[in-house]
């Protein structure tokens, strides 16, 4: 949290608040609200709102004074005062309560003199008021028996001003610009960056299982006992029959196997990986389906180097291939092809990374699948990259099936 004590405390004030954590309301239109409430950051670009209003209703009153009672060499000593005494009324309070923030003192103990600050700042406002109202006064007293009459133009910007500030009981309005506006937005940074913490952990915890799931899913997709006794079961027969051909299959199980496992059992496989990994581990089950089908598929990898070792979510791309052998090219007569394409596009305009699995089977049938599996990829697609990712999969207008994800691009 950002009021905790701590090395990196002064560094962590210095930052911008997370988009999650920045106050709503009217609050998100300034944009020093965009960082930790009384801190050096906020308290400059703060300054760039208040400090132009204070400067000119000081000039204001000197003008004011000048016009009303003819006396034009008394305008820039009185506007001078007003501006310097108008900027020390915005500016004291939340100077005394940053000074307090970069203290590291514990969060109980920091609120109450904060609260404290704004009010030794109103004090401070009203004695900065005060002075510049006295000189006024001597002023108007070296006149004698003189009195103000203001021209029409400043009659008319004294009661704009008037609605503008008057409306209200004066201790309020020295309240608020001594640092009370701000007040509610402080006192409720460190709830809302709590919350944000605390769905932020959530988020990562749901993540975490989303991902333990699949890696037991894909585990067991691809390495499940009937996959094994299947391939091994082809084997057996083609050792007397065709020994040239059972001795491909073994070594392609063997490489499916050997680039598959490391990244099923760890753990940073799971979070790191390149579309290049991705891509041979897809190359390698193809090889072992061709030979465990006799052939009859035909493989087209259309991936450029450059995009190889972007970055790529881990055992998505395998889902998508094993789909379109399983439901699209084994069970038609004669097989088919099946071609992965990577390409750039530009999506809701940000660079993306596009990653085709085609293929000229069945196509889509009712009842070929559960759907399951590519919930599954959804749902891990969403919980990396929210709405900027897509899956898509359709019928091909030549027949068979294409499916695309596309996600943002990100270099490993």
């Amino acid at each position: 949290m950002i009021a905790e004590a701590g090395p990196s405390h002064a560094k962590r004030l210095d930052e911008r608040l997370p988009p999650d954590v920045e106050p709503g309301g009217l609050s998100r239109f300034a944009a020093y609200q965009r960082y930790p409430v009384f801190t050096w950051p906020w308290f400059l670009r703060r300054a760039f709102v208040f400090w132009p209003f204070a400067a000119a209703y000081g000039a204001f009153l000197g003008v004011w004074h000048a016009s009303s009672m003819g006396l034009w060499r008394d305008a820039i000593p009185l506007g001078g005062r007003g501006v310097l005494g108008f900027i020390v009324v915005v500016s004291a309070g939340p100077l005394i309560a940053m000074a307090i923030r970069y203290r590291r003192l514990p969060p109980i103990i920091e609120a109450i003199l904060v609260v404290a600050a704004v009010g030794i700042g109103m004090a401070i406002g009203a004695i900065a008021i005060t002075w510049v109202e006295r000189y006024h006064d001597m002023l108007m007293g070296r006149q004698c028996c003189g009195s103000m009459h203001a021209p029409m133009a400043v009659q008319s910007i004294s009661r704009l001003l008037g609605l503008f500030m008057g409306e209200l009981p004066g201790w309020l309005g020295l309240f608020l610009v001594s640092g009370g506006l701000e007040l509610p937005s402080y006192l409720g940074e460190r709830r809302r960056i709590a919350g944000a913490e605390q769905q932020r952990a959530f988020s990562a915890l749901r993540r975490d299982k989303a991902e333990a799931d699949m890696r037991l899913t894909v585990l067991q997709a691809q390495v499940e006992p009937h996959f094994l006794f299947n391939t091994l079961a082809s084997v057996r027969s083609l050792v007397r029959t065709d020994p040239e051909r059972a001795e491909k299959t073994i070594e392609a199980l063997s490489d499916y196997l050997r680039s598959t496992l490391p990244k099923l059992r760890g753990a940073v496989g799971l979070e790191r990986s390149t579309l290049g990994e991705q891509v041979d581990i897809c190359a390698d089950y193809l090889e072992l389906m061709k030979v465990r089908m006799d052939e009859r598929i035909s493989i087209a990898i259309d991936v450029a180097p450059d995009l190889r070792v972007l970055s790529f979510p881990p055992l998505l791309l395998i889902s998508l291939a094993e789909n379109a052998v399983k439901h699209g090219l084994e069970p038609k007569p004669g097989g088919g092809a099946i071609a992965i394409r990577a390409r750039r596009v530009d999506r809701n305009g940000e660079q993306a990374l596009e990653v085709a699995v085609e293929d000229d089977g069945l196509g889509l049938r009712e009842g070929a699948g559960s759907g399951v599996g590519l919930a599954n990829l959804r749902e891990q697609l969403r919980h990396r990259f929210g709405e900027r990712a897509l899956l898509d999969v359709s019928n091909r207008e030549t027949g068979g099936v294409s499916s695309r994800i596309i996600i943002p691009m990100e270099h490993e």
